[in-house]
């Protein structure tokens, strides 16, 4: 009579790899994050109004490309745009900069300053260093078109 001896080890082996197989669900993409009801990027610690009265603030609207319909408001505080997280609008575009653009407030005009980008930053079409931002402009970082105006004081 002709016995197939299996070792007891194997034998374990083989039913904890069956087990293991067999317990193991298919990957499925994680659930989306929870929204706020209203939904403004830039962090905690960016006021959404100016406290104490304040001057004027400034919307940025991102009209198109990667990060389009989302809207961000900039005040007595400098707004930091680019692709690292570090940053308070952080952009989802490679044409981006880690540290592309900072917007800020110089008495009661908001500015626009390029922080040394790869790809530039244009206003109105026009690539810049430094401007003055006027209510109407189109900014341009990347692939991202921006819209600025200004909200009042």
């Amino acid at each position: 009579m002709a016995a197939t001896i299996i070792s007891p080890g194997a034998a374990a082996a083989a039913a904890a790899a069956h087990d293991a197989t067999a317990l193991m669900p298919a990957w499925q993409p994680p659930p989306p994050a929870p929204t706020a009801p209203s939904e403004v990027l830039g962090g905690p610690t960016r006021p959404l109004h100016a406290v104490g009265g304040g001057g004027q603030q400034a919307e940025l609207t991102i009209e198109s490309g990667p990060d389009a319909g989302h809207t961000h408001r900039a005040g007595d505080t400098a707004l930091r745009l680019g692709r690292s997280p570090d940053n308070d609008l952080i952009l989802r575009d490679p044409a981006t900069s880690g540290h592309h653009a900072r917007v800020e407030r110089r008495g009661e005009q908001f500015w626009i300053v390029d922080l040394g980008s790869t790809n530039g930053t244009l206003v109105n079409g026009e690539p810049i260093q430094e401007k003055e931002l006027n209510h109407g402009d189109r900014i341009t970082i990347g692939q991202n078109a921006v819209h600025f105006s200004v909200l009042g004081g």
